[in-house]
């Protein structure tokens, strides 16, 4: 019975989800009405399956009724208002809802865009004129003029890293003159990301904002990308401070372990004896595969350059020394292989949100959204005066302005829950009202989709009354017959006879013993306590953590079963004592009869009790509650 309820749950839905469409009633359950079209799904669905039993129209109806009935049962036990079933509830939602909240063919598009990138490495430089993410009007153009100084007196003549080097606000300059190497997609921040593959090798940048500030990108390479290698290495550590002694005995032993290779030895087995990275060289030295950009560049240079199976010399890279050997390489991985790991990293980079950005341009044309022009006006003179440190979002007048920000599909948004909302997402007014905006349609359409979407609808009435029928059938059948040792019982007694066994069974423990001493011992102890303890009080009796004395089995044997008690109870067949336990004895009880407790048979005794429940709940559900079918209704299933 357990199976069919469950089968009932994943199959159930809203009929809120036709509200749009003209459907006649089939049934009334507690005054709840069910549409013909909620029933037709459910019994068209099962009998679509192959893997299920298909059933008559009758056969469903009193099956649909008592699925229903317990879902009835568990709202007026208050199940669905629990904080146990919200937050389950919610958390499916929550899940479900994300297909409907993005446009999946515009995120596949950024993904496929993205793996393209891949494919390829910018060689770029750049110089940084910083400016913070919520700086003032004032401070941002006074950022990008000075950016844009710096591009002028580049396109004028003067060399890159020269400008860059006077002008950059990146630490890093000072070491690199501004040149970044090679890198590819997803390994820079977006808004540089894609400024620098729009450009060709030579093309130079206009001012390119990001949360640093502001950049002028210079690309002065490209090339495919170079794939993954698989490479072992023989390392030795050396500190960053090390002395010359030491940089000269690491040296030495290096030599002799290349030379060693050179004149035939396998490169594994000197990495096994030799290598100080302990990680691998259990594996012969062997790393994971490695992409580009994927560890230092020192020892890149070495692994992507050297030749299948060759072996570098020794170098130096900033934790030591490294000898390495190529093992294999291979190019980037197709789309579909690539697919999921690049929709990961750019979700984990927030970049993963092109489709829910497409979603909500397209909510707004469908759900008429506009701005209230004065109230962004005020508004926008109220942050400029936040961020020249003239005003503040507590202050009078932050709290005088009224009216509404916006309106979706004649809802109104009043631009007091906008302030509310920015003092915890702190941010220039563009992204806030980008932001605040996106979220307020998004959760519109939210609260909108049962309505919108029928299958949507249908699914979460799917696992709403799922969760209510679990619960409350655990509560009133499952759970309660396993644990109802007193019903149980009764129901064992009264029904003995359908437990009958064409052969007796023994029940009892096999103990195998040290020697025929420990095995007195055993039948002594035994005599003080109950049959149910016998296995548990002759291991901590007699066995210690350092000694043991015996072997303890417990169960309910046939013959055949096991054969100790073939041996000593059934007088069957034979078997060679234990090495170190050669003495073994049973104790217990030939049950000739039949089961003498709903113990001896508590699976098929508990199976047939949770049945029992379960016809006597529905007979109680069915008297408590009102039942009313339309049988006119009925006759016109899969046909109207």
């Amino acid at each position: 019975m357990k199976r069919n309820i469950v089968l009932f749950a994943g199959l159930a839905f809203s009929a809120c989800a036709f509200s749009q469409q003209k459907d006649q009633v089939l049934m009334k359950i507690n005054n709840k009405e069910i549409t013909r079209s909620e029933f037709e799904y459910i019994y068209n669905k099962n009998n679509s399956n192959n893997g299920l039993d298909k059933k008559t129209l009758n056969e469903y109806v009193d099956l649909f009724v008592n699925f229903k009935l317990k879902v009835a049962e568990a709202e007026a036990e208050g199940v669905d208002t629990t904080k146990t079933f919200l937050n389950e509830f919610l958390g499916y939602r929550q899940q479900l809802t994300k297909p409907y909240l993005t446009d999946d063919s515009i995120d596949e598009a950024y993904a496929r865009q993205i793996y393209d990138r891949l494919k390829e490495n910018v060689e770029a430089s750049h110089i940084l004129i910083r400016c913070k993410p919520n700086a003032t009007p004032q401070d941002s153009l006074n950022a990008y003029n000075k950016a844009e100084r710096a591009r002028q007196r580049i396109l004028k003549g003067e060399d890159f890293e020269k400008v860059a080097r006077e002008v950059s606000e990146d630490p890093s300059v000072k070491q690199n003159g501004g040149k970044l190497g090679y890198f590819t997609a997803m390994q820079m921040v977006t808004p540089f990301e894609d400024a620098a593959y729009a450009l060709k090798a030579g093309g130079l940048s206009k001012p390119v904002r990001s949360d640093f500030g502001y950049h002028i990108i210079k690309v002065t390479n490209r090339r495919p990308d170079m794939g993954k290698v698989l490479v072992a290495h023989i390392f030795k550590y050396l500190p960053q401070n090390a002395t010359k002694e030491q940089e000269s005995s690491a040296t030495q032993k290096m030599d002799s372990i290349y030379n060693a290779i050179q004149q035939g030895a396998d490169f594994a087995d000197l990495a096994r004896k030799f290598s100080d990275d302990k990680g691998t060289a259990s594996r012969g030295g062997e790393l994971p595969w490695i992409g580009f950009r994927q560890t230092v560049k020192e020892f890149e240079d070495v692994a992507f350059s050297i030749k299948k199976d060759e072996i570098s010399k020794p170098f130096h890279s900033p934790s030591g020394l490294h000898i390495l050997k190529l093992i294999d390489k291979k190019p980037i991985e197709s789309f579909e292989e690539k697919k999921e790991e690049i929709e990961r990293r750019l979700e984990n980079q927030g970049r993963g949100d092109k489709g829910t950005e497409a979603l909500a341009e397209k909510l707004k044309k469908e759900y008429n959204f506009s701005y209230n022009e004065k109230s962004l006006n005020d508004l926008k003179n109220l942050m400029k005066n936040i961020e020249a440190g003239r005003d503040s979002l507590t202050s009078v007048n932050a709290l005088n302005l009224s009216g509404d920000l916006f309106t979706i599909n004649g809802k109104v948004y009043p631009v007091q829950e906008f302030i509310k909302w920015t003092k915890d997402h702190p941010s220039n007014l563009e992204k806030q009202l980008k932001e605040y905006t996106q979220n307020s349609i998004l959760n519109y359409e939210d609260s909108r989709l049962e309505q919108k979407h029928p299958e949507f609808g249908h699914l979460m009435q799917e696992y709403r009354d799922g969760i209510l029928l679990f619960d409350i059938s655990n509560r009133k059948v499952w759970d309660k017959a396993s644990k109802d040792d007193v019903g149980l019982a009764e129901f064992f007694l009264k029904n003995k006879a359908n437990y009958k066994w064409e052969s007796p069974r023994f029940r009892g423990i096999v103990v195998h013993c040290k020697d025929n001493k420990t095995a007195k011992a055993v039948k002594k102890l035994l005599k003080k306590y109950p049959e149910e303890e016998w296995a548990n009080v002759i291991r901590k009796t007699l066995n210690n953590d350092s000694v043991s004395v015996v072997k303890v089995e417990k169960g309910l044997y046939i013959k055949g079963d096991n054969k100790y008690v073939d041996k000593i109870q059934f007088k069957s067949g034979g078997f060679e004592p234990i090495k170190d336990y050669p003495v073994t004895v049973t104790f217990g009880k030939l049950l000739k009869n039949g089961p003498e407790s709903y113990k001896d048979v508590r699976g098929p005794v508990t199976a047939d009790y949770q049945n029992y429940l379960e016809e006597n709940w529905i007979k109680e559900l069915r008297g408590k509650y009102k039942v009313e079918i339309n049988q006119e209704v009925l006759k016109t299933v899969n046909n109207h």
